[in-house]
């Protein structure tokens, strides 16, 4: 008889996991992830003058 599917200590595809978890540390050392390039990208500053006039337009009372 062989032994039931819950009696299996580990699974035939651990070696499998452990090489792809070994890859995915790798990976994130040596890159960062695109969503981190792209949170820690910063707008560009506007100068002085666009954002008087952004100002003004608010304060007349206009929306975009």
């Amino acid at each position: 008889m062989t032994k039931h599917l819950a009696d299996h200590r580990n699974p035939p595809n651990l070696l499998r996991r452990k090489y792809f978890w070994a890859l995915e540390r790798t990976a994130n050392e040596t890159a960062p992830h695109p969503v981190i390039k792209t949170l820690s990208k910063r707008a560009q500053p506007r100068t002085d003058a666009s954002r008087m006039q952004h100002f003004l337009r608010i304060e007349r009372g206009e929306m975009a």
